[in-house]
């Protein structure tokens, strides 16, 4: 069974990814059938199970190297930004975190980056690590929606262990 705190994408046949989602569905009660795409668990299909020249979702990635990335990176994530537009990423390693917050540190001291800059070019640094589709580049974001680093580092440090998903008084 999903867990509660993950997405799904669906891949409807008309081509329309639902944004609340992760993970695509086949829903056989509808006349079409939807194609089905995993990018985390499910009850009925893994990505482990697709054959590698399949589609993630239309002009994204194949199932080939979604494997790829997950034998190299471990867990990899999706996060739906539109529709047509979804972000693949995995999480941020302690060595790589320790590396970037010393960096930033140095940029800080040296009176390079204001505070607010420094927030902003770590956003950055952590997208431009962890994204994996489509290619990110901090240094060309003029195309790209201006929260997209906020928004990927923000969920890469929750998924990296940065922040407790529940936290309970024993």
């Amino acid at each position: 069974m999903p867990n509660e705190n993950q997405r799904k994408v669906t891949v409807a046949p008309n081509n329309i990814i639902d944004e609340e989602t992760s993970v695509v569905q086949v829903d056989e009660s509808v006349n079409e059938p939807q194609q089905q795409i995993v990018t985390g668990q499910d009850d009925s299909r893994q990505i482990d199970d697709m054959p590698d020249s399949e589609l993630i979702w239309p002009g994204g990635p194949n199932a080939g190297q979604i494997k790829l990335w997950k034998q190299e990176f471990g867990e990899v994530y999706v996060t739906s930004l539109s529709y047509d537009k979804h972000v693949v990423w995995r999480t941020l390693s302690r060595l790589e975190y320790k590396q970037l917050v010393k960096k930033m540190e140095q940029l800080v001291s040296a009176g390079q980056l204001s505070t607010a800059e420094a927030n902003m070019w770590n956003e950055e640094a952590i997208a431009e690590v962890c994204v994996l589709y489509p290619s990110f580049d901090k240094n060309s974001l003029s195309k790209d929606l201006a929260g997209l680093p906020s928004l990927i580092s923000q969920e890469v440090l929750e998924a990296s262990g940065f922040v407790a998903l529940e936290v309970r008084q024993l």
